[in-house]
């Protein structure tokens, strides 16, 4: 595994890790809590994503770029409904199908997506949630698709965007995609179930060998830099009971997101220079197993959720968005969504 210093250091003299305000996110998956596959999700942001819930129906045309000029653009009808977060209005950052496939688009500072090679069809970085929710089912497939394409760097709110993908599964399988100097490197199983930001997740898993719950002599860190989100997720995923109920489960992965999360106002005392130590805006928990997607929103107390066997993803009709930014909106939202 390559030493956290060799890829730290780089950056900091390239000063990739720069002031320059980005998002980071945490993501948490527990799939042997004795219940059910449940995966908790945070997002960080330096501005108000204006955050939507969103249905993609089956047979939604969906593809193209946002504002790159690439050639042999893939384009690609859904062929799995599901349910997501649409960010910033454009880019889907979070979602579950039909199929329980749960995808999550977290920001990685100097990712690399490689040359253009014209040959394989391009997929936007900023689409590539919907195109793993659109078009496969399980982990296993949606890594298959993604080598079949070139994801090209893209461009919104005036900014390239380093991204990188966290994936599971019902089956509780789980995987990071993360590209690096222009290679799309895949991680699989059990140490891909906790994912931050920058470094990337092989300079994260080292790093936690340094502290007391890995072998390691250090305490539990405190700071909102994604190293030690990284740990502090970890740590508390490791220490979960065995849940009773699947509603036990999903509670016990919002108690993790909770300590992970970034409380408004909140400091990076580090000293890392990571760029991702931004608020925390919303959550979502996406239990896989009985396929319910719960949303809230970071100054909201009061969650809203759907129940996919409650939504309606035939073929045909637009993209369906609900506005859950009113703090009166709670509850079981599946007849708004469907109606919207």
């Amino acid at each position: 595994m390559t030493s956290w210093r060799s890829w730290l250091l780089p950056l900091l003299l390239l000063g990739v890790f720069s002031s320059e305000s980005a998002s980071a996110c945490s993501r948490v998956l527990s799939n042997s809590n004795g219940q059910a596959v449940v995966v908790g999700r945070t997002m960080d942001l330096y501005l108000d994503d204006k955050a939507a819930m969103v249905l993609r129906p089956r047979g939604l045309q969906a593809g193209g770029l946002v504002s790159a000029s690439v050639d042999n653009v893939k384009r690609w009808k859904v062929r799995h409904g599901s349910v997501g977060v649409m960010s910033v209005g454009t880019v889907l950052a979070d979602g579950l199908n039909e199929r329980g496939l749960n995808v999550n688009l977290l920001y990685l500072s100097g990712s690399q997506y490689g040359a253009r090679q014209s040959g394989k069809p391009a997929v936007s970085n900023l689409r590539m949630a919907e195109f793993v929710l659109d078009n496969f089912a399980t982990v296993e497939e949606a890594i298959a698709g993604l080598a079949e394409v070139q994801i090209v760097s893209d461009r919104i709110l005036d900014r390239d965007w380093g991204l990188h993908l966290s994936l599971a599964d019902r089956s509780g399988r789980s995987a990071v995609v993360e590209y690096i100097d222009g290679r799309m490197v895949v991680h699989q199983g059990n140490q891909t179930r906790v994912m931050t930001n920058e470094p990337p997740l092989a300079w994260q898993l080292n790093n936690l060998k340094r502290y007391r719950p890995f072998g390691g002599s250090l305490a539990l860190p405190g700071d909102v830099d994604p190293a030690s989100r990284f740990v502090r997720g970890s740590t508390f995923l490791s220490t979960l009971p065995k849940a009773s109920s699947s509603e036990e489960a999903e509670a016990n992965v919002y108690g993790v997101m909770k300590n992970v999360a970034v409380p408004a106002g909140a400091e990076d005392y580090s000293g890392s220079k990571a760029e991702d130590s931004w608020v925390t805006l919303w959550t979502v928990i996406a239990n896989l197993d009985h396929g319910s997607y719960a949303f809230q929103l970071a100054r909201n107390p009061y969650p809203v959720w759907v129940e996919l066997s409650k939504l309606k993803f035939s073929s045909g009709g637009p993209m369906r968005v609900l506005d859950v930014q009113s703090p009166s909106l709670t509850g079981d939202v599946s007849a708004q969504l469907n109606r919207s």
